[in-house]
C-alpha cells in the first residue's frame, strides 16, 4: 500500500500540514453554501472541525483515496448519481443515533465514523470488546442496507511504544473491525483496512488525555456521485 512506505509515514504530517488548510477551506465554503450538518448526538459544527488538526486532515484525505480505489473496481454497483447528498444523509441520521457513535460529515459523498475512546479495543489489544461488537452489529446493518459506498477502517495509536509495534497494533485493530463487518455480511469486495501507526495524531501525544484522542479506528463511507 502506497501510504505504508516508512519514508512516506515519516512526511506524512508536514504533507498533512500544507492539505489541512486547503481540507478545512473546502469545508468551510461547503457549509457556509449548504448549511452545517448536525445529527443528534454530534452537534459539532463539521467544516472548521474537520480540517483544525493536520493529522485529521491527512487521515480523511488518505481514507478518500483508498475509497476511490475501491469505487473505481467492480464491487461497488451503479454510482448514486445526482442524488448523492441525500443517500449519504439518510445514512449519517441512521448511524448517528447508534450508540458509541458520532458521525462526521467530511463531504457531500463522504461520513466518517467515530467511535467513543476505548470502546473497540482494551489497551494493547485487537481484540473486538462486547460491547465492540454490539456497536459494529448495528453499523453493519447501516452499512449493508447502503451498499454504494465503498468502506475503508483506518486504524491509529499513540506514541508510547515502537514505531513497528504501533503500526502492527493499528494493522490488526482495524483488520478485526473488517473481520467482523465481513462476517455481518459487508461484501468483503467494498471494505479495506489500513493502520496507520502513529502517523496521523488528532491531539497531543504528551498528556494521557491526547493519547486516548490518538488510539481510535474510524470508519469512511464513501459514494461514487457521476
Amino acid at each position: 500500500m502506497f501510504f505504508h512506505s516508512r519514508t512516506l509515514r515519516r512526511a506524512a504530517p508536514a504533507v498533512a500540514a500544507a492539505l489541512a488548510v486547503i481540507l478545512a477551506a473546502g469545508c468551510a465554503t461547503y457549509a457556509n453554501s449548504t448549511g452545517p450538518r448536525s445529527t443528534r448526538r454530534d452537534k459539532t459544527a463539521k467544516g472548521a472541525g474537520i480540517g483544525a488538526a493536520a493529522g485529521a486532515a491527512g487521515a480523511i484525505l488518505a481514507g478518500k483515496r483508498e475509497a476511490d480505489e475501491i469505487l473505481a473496481g467492480a464491487a461497488i454497483g451503479a454510482a448514486v448519481g445526482a442524488g448523492v447528498g441525500v443517500y449519504m444523509d439518510a445514512q449519517e441520521e441512521k448511524l448517528a443515533r447508534i450508540p458509541g457513535t458520532s458521525v462526521e460529515r467530511v463531504s457531500d459523498d463522504t461520513l466518517l465514523i467515530r467511535f467513543d475512546s476505548d470502546v473497540l479495543f482494551a489497551t494493547d489489544s485487537a481484540a473486538l470488546t462486547a460491547a465492540a461488537r454490539d456497536t459494529l452489529e448495528s453499523v453493519s446493518g447501516v452499512i449493508n442496507q447502503y451498499d454504494k459506498t465503498a468502506v475503508v477502517v483506518q486504524g491509529h495509536t499513540d506514541s508510547t511504544g515502537t514505531e513497528e509495534h504501533n503500526q502492527e497494533l493499528s494493522d490488526r485493530r482495524a483488520n478485526s473491525v473488517r473481520g467482523f463487518l465481513v462476517d455481518r455480511g459487508v461484501d468483503d469486495g467494498r471494505i479495506a483496512a489500513i493502520g496507520y501507526g502513529e502517523t496521523y495524531p488528532v491531539a497531543e501525544n504528551g498528556s494521557a488525555a491526547g493519547r486516548q484522542q490518538n488510539r481510535r479506528v474510524t470508519i469512511m463511507l464513501k459514494a461514487r456521485a457521476i
